[in-house]
């Protein structure tokens, strides 16, 4: 069975360190999301557990499985979400486009356990896109 797949990507107008420095920690995502009001967890290393908050106060479980700050690369998986999920692997990276710019993509694979796809699969680009329009904003 083919899994549903979303990506966003972004071109951000700075380098790709300097945008891991500001993307990379997995604790960090409510630094640079909109839509995420608080991260509880800890921890940086494969194995670590965050629980990422939005403002209409759902929550997920993730779990980080690995992480290379050296190539911009992260691999996380959802662990429980109240959104209809299941077997959700996200990954998010920054490619250096070699003129102080980088490119950002994230993105993964999912099932749908009790929603129409289609729709599930629009709610989560728009919301990895707000992620990465803030960004844009925030470096133009």
């Amino acid at each position: 069975m083919k899994m549903p797949h979303v990506e966003a990507t972004a071109e951000v107008p700075v380098g790709p360190d300097a945008l891991w420095h500001e993307i990379g920690s997995f604790q960090g995502v409510a630094r640079w999301h909109p839509m995420i009001t608080k991260v509880e967890g800890e921890g940086e290393q494969p194995g670590s557990i965050r629980m990422p908050e939005s403002a209409n106060g759902n929550k997920n479980v993730e779990r980080l499985r690995e992480i290379n700050p050296g190539q911009h690369f992260m691999r996380y998986e959802i662990l429980s979400s109240p959104m209809p999920i299941k077997d959700f692997v996200v990954e998010l990276r920054v490619a250096d486009n070699g003129d102080g710019t980088s490119t950002v993509v994230w993105g993964g694979d999912f099932q749908v356990t009790s929603a129409d796809e289609t729709t599930m699969a629009e709610r989560i680009q728009g919301f990895l896109m707000a992620g990465l329009e803030n960004l844009k904003q925030k470096y133009r």
